[in-house]
């Protein structure tokens, strides 16, 4: 496979077991990514990417231990090629705008899955 035809591995964090099983499943049924590896809280993300090296991170906000915005400036410090885009079901431009300072590439409200997610993952991996 080519760099551009290659799926783009992901680690997913949610501490909804549904929720999580429900990302996880649309983007097994889509050919562009390889579900490497999940997570219930933020801790356990960090361990993952450190594990699995992924080119992309799919993380809830609201999570126990470490939240997804926590996570995401840890991550960003020791990963800056990775792309992290932070889930939720809270909405506002300032939320978004707070989650993009602390160094989340991309933000999608639940209620505008998949939709805004695919958005999302087009503008950070335009080859793919």
């Amino acid at each position: 496979m080519t760099p551009s035809n290659r799926r783009i591995r992901v680690v997913v964090a949610d501490d909804s077991v549904t929720a999580l099983a429900s990302l996880c499943n649309y983007l097994r049924s889509e050919d562009v990514f390889e579900v490497v590896g999940t997570a219930h809280d933020g801790l356990r993300l960090i361990e993952k990417v450190r594990e699995l090296l992924p080119e992309l991170v799919l993380t809830d906000l609201s999570m126990p231990r470490m939240n997804g915005l926590e996570a995401t400036a840890e991550l960003r410090k020791c990963f800056p090629e990775l792309r992290i885009i932070l889930i939720t079901q809270l909405s506002g431009l300032s939320l978004r705008d707070e989650c993009l300072r602390q160094g989340a590439d991309g933000f999608a409200e639940k209620s505008q899955m998949p939709e805004k997610l695919m958005k999302e993952v087009s503008r950070l991996f335009p080859e793919r």
